[in-house]
């Protein structure tokens, strides 16, 4: 179980068609785009987006912004910036080290072999790995309120679902796209694969 929506794809629409973001411009193209990549999740808390949610391009590392391309853009909704423990990455010598520079999150399967979700947190697999455990701290994946955002949400699926089976339940998810947010700690409780569903759109 992983985080779903980081990954980077070279066959990208946006990366063939050039799209970059121009400063106090209309970049909404960009923003669709890029919902659309990520077959409308935000890409740092997975909550499914909706239309009265504020959604806004992610520069994830700070220091290349004005100066940046794909690699560098996300989808997220505003609060997520308010999750992320960024006191630390304020300094611009610390974006150019550890996960800034690697990108491993990237790359799915590399991302897989690092980080996992147990029990309503992130963690990285070896405890030694600084970049994945930096990279759970930047992105405040295990805030508190975060956190009991998706507990909540899972809490009142539970209810809703209760006996349902494996097929029932892809169908009701299926038929109610809004209720897939936080695919991952549903995929962890219900012992799904909700990979079709969910697959970011290249």
């Amino acid at each position: 179980l992983d985080m779903k929506f980081l990954s980077k794809h070279n066959q990208s629409s946006i990366l063939k068609s050039g799209i970059i973001y121009k400063t106090k411009k209309d970049n909404s193209l960009l923003r669709y785009a890029l919902m659309e990549e990520q077959n409308n999740f935000c890409a740092y808390t997975e909550k499914y987006l909706e239309p009265l949610d504020s959604v806004e391009i992610e520069h994830f590392n700070p220091s290349l912004k004005d100066n940046d391309n794909y690699f560098n853009y996300y989808a997220v909704i505003r609060i997520a910036n308010q999750y992320k423990k960024d006191s630390k990455y304020q300094n611009k010598a610390v974006q150019k080290e550890g996960f800034f520079n690697s990108l491993f999150f990237q790359n799915q399967t590399t991302l897989n072999g690092r980080i996992r979700f147990v029990e309503g947190f992130y963690e990285a697999i070896n405890i030694d790995d600084t970049e994945a455990v930096e990279l759970i701290d930047f992105l405040g994946l295990n805030d508190n309120r975060l956190y009991e955002h998706r507990k909540q949400h899972v809490k009142n699926l539970k209810v809703v679902l209760a006996d349902k089976n494996e097929m029932a339940l892809k169908n009701y998810f299926s038929e109610n796209k809004k209720q897939l947010s936080f695919p991952t700690a549903i995929e962890s409780e219900f012992k799904l694969d909700l990979s079709e569903l969910i697959s970011s759109n290249i």
